[in-house]
């Protein structure tokens, strides 16, 4: 779910006060939307059967169907 708020400097400063604890205990989750989008991009464009099918070739255990693995595509993109 996600949320806008539109806050004048004041009502700004008094969000960050009431936010402060809770975003000092956060953790961050997921990838960055950079790295992310870099990589949906990047696969856009691939040819995935080519992808496993040096994979295989390679040794590498990827599935028939489904995501190709990160590691794989780095290493895919590493040997050519």
């Amino acid at each position: 779910m996600s949320y806008e708020i539109d806050l004048g400097p004041d009502s700004y400063e008094q969000m960050l006060e009431a936010f402060g604890p809770f975003i000092k205990a956060a953790r961050k989750t997921g990838r960055a939307k950079g790295q992310a989008a870099k990589r949906s991009a990047k696969a856009a464009g691939e040819d995935t059967a080519t992808i496993r099918a040096w994979a295989k070739e390679s040794g590498y255990e990827v599935n028939d169907r489904g995501r190709v693995p990160a590691e794989i595509h780095d290493a895919y993109h590493k040997a050519h």
